[in-house]
C-alpha cells in the first residue's frame, strides 16, 4: 500500500485479541471443518458492427479459488473461529484488435496515446474477500473480525481492509465499530469494484503524464464506521449506521443511514430505509413499503422509492445537480397450480429533470412520467421448467419493452441439462434518438454434473441490435468442490 497509508500497527490490538480467542479454545475438543471450491472459466467474445465486420475480439481465462472453514467444539459456549477467502485471477490471451483499422487495446502504448485503454489489463489478480473471525468471546458478548471484508447494509456494498468489533447486548441489540482502508483500484489484489462513481484510478507508476490524464493515480482512503442493530422479539429489526471515508484530498463519503423492518401481523410487514449524505445535506435514498404473504401462498407488495445518484465527493461530478427518480411500484405473485406461478407488476416513475439545463432545442417533455408493467409465468416439471417474461414502459421519456422465454431441460436426468433463452427488446429514447434500438438475444448452453465434486458448463450467446450489431460470447466453466 502507498506510503501515505496509516500504519497497520493500529490493527495489532485487534489481531492479538483474535489470536487470544483462538488459543482460548480447548485443544482436546477442537476440530475444524473446511470446504474448498475452485472454478475455471474460459470465455471468448466478439463485437461486430451493424455491417457484420468484427470490431473487437477478446479471449479470457478466469480462475476462482474459495476457502471456507469453521471450528467445532464439544462446548457450546466455546468461541467459534471462521475463515473465509476468495482469490480470482483473470488472464486475457490472443489479440484485442479491430482488424479494419489495426487499432488494438494496450495496457501502455506511448506511441498510440489516443487509443490507449487505461483500465484494460491482460492479467489481473483480485482478492474479493479474506478475513478471520472469532465470535462468541466473553461468553458470547464479543465478536471480532480482521481482514478484507464485504459489508452490505443500507449504505450499500462496501469493501475494506481492516478490523471490526461487535458487542452483543443480549438478544435485543448489538453495537459494532469498524475501521481500516477502503479497497480501491490501483492497489495490488484489488479492482475497486465497489468504489463510488465519478473517478478513475490506477497505478500510474511508469506512465507518461500526457497519457490518460483523466485517470488519477491511486490514493489510499481511511474509513471509520459505527452501527447499532435493534431487534425487538420477532416484530422489529432496525439498523442505524454512520460511515466516513476520507483521503488527503478531502472527504470522499460521509453518510448516515437507517433501515427498519416491522412485522405488523403474521403475514404482513412494513419496511423503510433512508440514506442521508452529510456534506451535501441531502437525502439520496428513501424507501417505504408494505409486503404481505397470503395464506394460499404467493406474495404482494407496495413500495414508494426515491433515488438520487451519488458520486465520489472529491470528483467534479459531485458539484453538479443530479436528477433524482421517484417511483411507486406494486407487485403480486401467486401460484396458479402446484407447478405454475404467475407474477404481475406495475409502476409509475417520475424523472425530476432540472429545468435549468433545458433549452429551446430540447424536446417538449410535458409531465416527465413513465408508466410501466410486467408479467411473468413459470412452469415447473420434474424434467424441465420454462419461464416467460415481458415488460413495457412508456411515457414522456420514450418507450422500452422486452420479452424473453427461458427453458431448462434435463435431457439425461441428473447427467445433462440443456439451457436456452430467446429475448426481444425495443427502445425508443425521446431525449437521444441515436440510442433507440431493436434487439434480439439468443443463448444456448449445457450443464453436466461430474459426480458430487465437479460440474462443467458451456454456453454460447449472441446479442444483436441495430446500434452495435452482433456481440457474441462463448463461455466454458469447470467448477470443483472438495471437503477435506
Amino acid at each position: 500500500m502507498a506510503a501515505a497509508s496509516p500504519t497497520p500497527r493500529s490493527l495489532r490490538p485487534l489481531a492479538s485479541a483474535i489470536a487470544l480467542g483462538i488459543v482460548a479454545c480447548p485443544a482436546r475438543s477442537f476440530a475444524f471443518d473446511a470446504e474448498v471450491r475452485a472454478e475455471s472459466t474460459a470465455s471468448s467474445w466478439q463485437v461486430r458492427g451493424p455491417a457484420g465486420a468484427a470490431v473487437l475480439s477478446l479471449r479470457r481465462f478466469t480462475q476462482t479459488l474459495s476457502l471456507a472453514g469453521s471450528s467445532r467444539s464439544d462446548d457450546p459456549r466455546a468461541p467459534v473461529v471462521r475463515l473465509r477467502a476468495r482469490l480470482r485471477i483473470d488472464s486475457d490471451f490472443g489479440t484485442a484488435c479491430d482488424p479494419g483499422t489495426d487499432r488494438c487495446l494496450d495496457e501502455l502504448n506511448r506511441s498510440r496515446a489516443a487509443e490507449f485503454a487505461p483500465l484494460f489489463a491482460r492479467r489481473a489478480v483480485d482478492l474479493p474477500f479474506a478475513f478471520l473471525e472469532v465470535s462468541g468471546l466473553a461468553r458470547g458478548r464479543v465478536d471480532l473480525r480482521a481482514g478484507r471484508q464485504l459489508m452490505v447494509d443500507p449504505l450499500g456494498f462496501f469493501l475494506f481492509d481492516g478490523g471490526l468489533a461487535r458487542l452483543n447486548l443480549g438478544e435485543v441489540a448489538s453495537v459494532e465499530a469498524y475501521g481500516g482502508w477502503e479497497t480501491r483500484s490501483g492497489f495490488p489484489l484489488s479492482n475497486g469494484r465497489y468504489e463510488r462513481d465519478g473517478l478513475l484510478r490506477a497505478d500510474r507508476a511508469g506512465w507518461d503524464r500526457s497519457i490518460a490524464t483523466a485517470v488519477l493515480d491511486r490514493a489510499s482512503a481511511t474509513v471509520l464506521g459505527v452501527a447499532v442493530d435493534v431487534r425487538a422479539s420477532t416484530r422489529l429489526d432496525a439498523r442505524l449506521t454512520w460511515r466516513r471515508i476520507w483521503t488527503a484530498e478531502g472527504v470522499a463519503e460521509e453518510a448516515v443511514a437507517a433501515r427498519s423492518d416491522l412485522q405488523l401481523s403474521g403475514s404482513v410487514r412494513a419496511f423503510a430505509e433512508a440514506v442521508y449524505m452529510v456534506p451535501m445535506a441531502t437525502v439520496t435514498t428513501a424507501a417505504l413499503g408494505v409486503e404481505g404473504l397470503p395464506a394460499r401462498g404467493g406474495r404482494w407488495s407496495v413500495e414508494l422509492l426515491r433515488v438520487r445518484p451519488v458520486f465520489d465527493l472529491t470528483s467534479i461530478w459531485a458539484s453538479f445537480w443530479i436528477d433524482p427518480t421517484d417511483e411507486a411500484r406494486a407487485s403480486l405473485s401467486l401460484p396458479l397450480a402446484r407447478s405454475v406461478d404467475l407474477s404481475l407488476g406495475a409502476w409509475v416513475r417520475r424523472y425530476v429533470l432540472d429545468s435549468e439545463v433545458s433549452d429551446n432545442s430540447s424536446p417538449s417533455l410535458g409531465a416527465p412520467l413513465n408508466v410501466g408493467g410486467s408479467a411473468s409465468a413459470r412452469v415447473r416439471r420434474p424434467r424441465w421448467d420454462a419461464t416467460l417474461r415481458a415488460s413495457l414502459e412508456g411515457g414522456a421519456l420514450g418507450m422500452r419493452g422486452n420479452a424473453d422465454l427461458a427453458l431448462r431441460a434435463w435431457v439425461i436426468r441428473r447427467t445433462l441439462r440443456i439451457d436456452g433463452l430467446v429475448s426481444l427488446a425495443h427502445v425508443r429514447d425521446t431525449l437521444r434518438d441515436d440510442r433507440s434500438l431493436d434487439g434480439v438475444g439468443l443463448v444456448l448452453g449445457a450443464t453436466a454434473p461430474l459426480g458430487r465434486v465437479a460440474q462443467v458448463s458451456v454456453s454460447l450467446e449472441d446479442d444483436i441490435n441495430t446500434v452495435v450489431g452482433h456481440r457474441v460470447r462463448a463461455i466454458g466453466v469447470l467448477e470443483l468442490r472438495t471437503i477435506p
